[in-house]
């Protein structure tokens, strides 16, 4: 009996320490639970807290007329919307055009790429005309693009298509646009404005520069411009200029604006020096001056930007540039009404 008394004593002594055990285990694991419950609470409200302190930036919105004629307006919209351009408010200055400002690297001391025109007119659709005055504010971006202005059943798809882009990079580069309104903007990088979407102030100047050509084989630089001078740079007198003269090396390749027939090719045409006339059949007739040679003859047929000569500093000049002209009949018209 002693001995089966011992081990029922030893096997209830067993039995109480694995139970103590496993409720030690127990409590121990509740209480862990317990401080993560409470961690976690003190987090959320925290947490909570944070958020409330923190100032809630609400995206501006702004009508679409506001969009279109208010410049600080749209500066502000497409800052809080595009990603990696940068958008600045430039006043013209004395002796800029916007071929000009569109050829610049900086934008009073602010980093830009160099780019196209387009780009300038693409972001300013306010703007009637390429002509610009000193003081007037235009928009400029960081980088070459476009702004397009959202229609009726626009989606990222239509406009993506419309601008030969992929959808979602469109997307990207408007991150802050959560939907499309009509009349808003979003920007297309690197891309030229729809010309169908313009003013028709604007289309009508861009269906002009649809009828010629650079007529140089590289851009040059504009060195006189169509009108009164008040000097003229070799005879010092006041005097009419009737075209545009475009600063090139000498040597360079001078294209045919456009299709037409050859009415004057010859080494003497007065001031003009070295010279070649084109009638384009449509009422218009181009110059091209001061050449230094040309290589082709009268009644020949040439096609838009087919060699015609090379550029030189023949006739009444001081260096060697192209004198282009364009008429209209008797009338000389300003070229930089038809050229990029």
């Amino acid at each position: 009996m002693e001995n089966s008394d011992i081990e029922i004593k030893k096997t209830y002594t067993k039995a109480d320490f694995i139970i103590k055990l496993i409720i030690r285990w127990a409590a121990f694991f509740a209480f862990i639970f317990l401080i993560l419950i409470a961690a976690q609470i003190w987090v959320q409200k925290t947490a909570a807290a944070t958020l409330a302190a923190v100032p809630v930036i609400a995206i501006p919105a702004f009508p679409p007329e506001a969009l279109l004629n208010d410049l600080e307006a749209r500066k502000k919209f497409l800052d809080y919307r595009i990603n990696g351009v940068r958008f600045y408010l430039y006043k013209i200055k004395r002796n800029d055009n916007l071929w000009k400002v569109a050829a610049m690297d900086t934008i009073d001391g602010k980093p830009k790429a160099k780019y196209s025109v387009h780009t300038i007119l693409g972001c300013n659709p306010q703007l009637e005309t390429y002509d610009v005055f000193v003081g007037q504010t235009v928009m400029i971006p960081s980088s070459g693009g476009s702004l397009h202005p959202i229609q009726e059943k626009d989606t990222w798809e239509t406009i993506a298509a419309r601008y030969d882009v992929e959808a979602q990079s469109l997307r990207l580069a408007n991150f802050g646009n959560a939907e499309l309104i009509q009349g808003e903007y979003v920007f297309i990088p690197g891309k030229r404005p729809a010309v169908d979407l313009m003013n028709e102030k604007i289309q009508e100047k861009y269906a002009l520069r649809e009828l010629f050509s650079w007529p140089l084989s590289i851009g040059g630089r504009i060195s006189g411009t169509f009108g009164i001078r008040k000097k003229h740079p070799v005879t010092g007198t006041k005097s009419m200029h009737g075209g545009t003269d475009i600063a090139v090396p000498a040597g360079t390749s001078v294209a045919a604006a456009a299709d037409g027939v050859v009415i004057l090719a010859s080494s003497e045409v007065g001031h003009y020096g070295t010279a070649v006339f084109i009638d384009h059949k449509n009422g218009y007739v181009t110059h091209y001056g001061h050449l230094s040679s040309y290589n082709v003859k009268v009644g020949q047929k040439v096609r838009t930007g087919q060699l015609i000569g090379k550029s030189g500093a023949t006739g009444r000049v001081t260096g060697p540039h192209l004198h282009f002209t364009v008429k209209k009949g008797d009338k000389a018209i300003d070229p930089m009404k038809f050229l990029w």
